[in-house]
């Protein structure tokens, strides 16, 4: 379902498609402008999500600020108390969809500060790849319990960036080689078949929203294939490369404007990066890639315009 804009009626009237004297009646159908419990349904969400942000953060600030004054216990029941007190919360008391999802946010961050501060007090030698996998670990049952596609997003997050810091220490020489390329090309192709399988699967069922992996798929592509510009990268990447506009543009014409944008993005992002290599340009050269690129700019921002217009 889209939502129609007070731009969207105006066009409608300049077209014909909407009589000027019904115009009222549309902006007025439609709760434009936002009447004022609106705004106060919005501005109870965001302290809601501001409240969960700052809670997770304040005790991790509190316990770092006050490092030297408190003893091991203290700081790990600081962690612990406020932690157990969500848990109980959340499993006694029955809450709406919103207050849900921020009680799960502040227990995901709350945890991975307890992890945190486990490993520096007790001086466990974990690596870092090996707290955020375990911080992605803990998050899944809870993802799974709490039904919360927050959750299972942070948590494939975390996962990413352990399986990159698992390979910077370069631990998977002992399987094979793995190489910058490599990793690029496996977290690309992950999130490609993540993409699709979440695409298969009904919406309620959806772990995690599937534009996000669409998302993730797109930058490793688009990254690859300005490494493959410069010859850094495998050339067949360029099909690979195209298969995703192409495959973007589908699943999210008329659906998903930041992902066409992503699209246009990547567009223009490779465009630019032939257009230099092509010209190997100096002082005016930059000056004309400058103008290129605005007109591109230009052009990707009427036509994402006109996408939502026409779809609305």
């Amino acid at each position: 379902m889209h939502h129609t804009s007070r731009q969207t009626l105006l066009d409608w009237v300049r077209r014909g498609r909407l009589a000027p004297e019904r115009l009222p009646a549309a902006l007025a159908q439609l709760n434009l402008p936002p009447a004022e419990p609106r705004w106060q349904w919005l501005f109870d969400r965001l302290l809601l999500w501001l409240g969960s942000l700052c809670l997770g953060a304040g005790l991790v600030f509190f316990v770092a600020f006050n490092w030297q004054e408190l003893g091991r216990l203290s700081r790990l029941a600081l962690l612990e108390l406020p932690l157990l007190a969500m848990l109980v919360l959340l499993w006694k008391r029955p809450m709406t969809d919103g207050p849900r999802q921020a009680l799960l946010l502040a227990i995901a961050l709350n945890i991975g500060a307890l992890l945190a501060l486990v490993g520096q007090t007790y001086q466990t030698g974990a690596d870092p790849w090996q707290l955020f996998a375990t911080w992605a670990l803990l998050l899944v049952p809870l993802a799974a319990l709490g039904m919360s596609p927050l959750l299972w997003t942070l948590s494939w997050l975390l996962g990413q960036l352990a399986l990159v810091l698992y390979w910077r220490l370069g631990l998977f020489d002992f399987f094979f080689a793995f190489d910058e390329q490599a990793l690029a090309w496996s977290l690309s192709l992950f999130n490609f078949v993540l993409w699709g399988v979440l695409i298969l699967v009904p919406a309620r069922a959806r772990l995690m929203p599937s534009w996000l992996a669409g998302l993730a798929a797109g930058l490793g592509v688009t990254l690859l294939a300005l490494l493959a510009l410069f010859d850094a990268a495998a050339p067949w990447v360029w099909p690979v490369w195209l298969g995703w506009l192409v495959a973007a543009y589908l699943r999210w014409h008329g659906r998903f404007i930041a992902g066409l944008a992503m699209g246009c993005l990547s567009l223009i992002a490779v465009i630019l990066a032939a257009l230099g290599k092509w010209m190997e340009p100096d002082m005016n050269g930059f000056l004309l890639l400058s103008l290129i690129a605005i007109g591109l700019s230009v052009a990707a921002s009427r036509w994402l315009q006109q996408q939502r217009r026409l779809h609305v």
